[in-house]
């Protein structure tokens, strides 16, 4: 399991928050998913064995979030 946060995304609004929700719930492997827009961060936890990191963040890009846009982020390994 591995959790991608984003600690500050410029660009997240609503709509690119709501584009998130919809593109990422429908890709087998994604866990969990928290968006907070009023402090620009976002976290997803998903299962590498079902996705890996670069289709997640494919995703993010066409839903309107590029990595390019995100100023601090990390990605960690989680023990199961």
């Amino acid at each position: 399991m591995l959790e991608f946060e984003a600690l500050h995304v410029p660009a997240l609004t609503e709509e690119v928050a709501k584009n998130l929700e919809q593109f990422l719930k429908q890709i087998p492997g994604i866990v969990q998913l928290q968006i907070n827009i009023e402090s620009q961060a976002l976290q997803i936890r998903f299962d590498e064995a079902r996705v890996d990191f670069l289709q997640l963040t494919q995703v993010m890009a066409q839903a309107g979030c590029p990595l390019r846009q995100i100023d601090a982020a990390l990605l960690k390994k989680l023990s199961t």
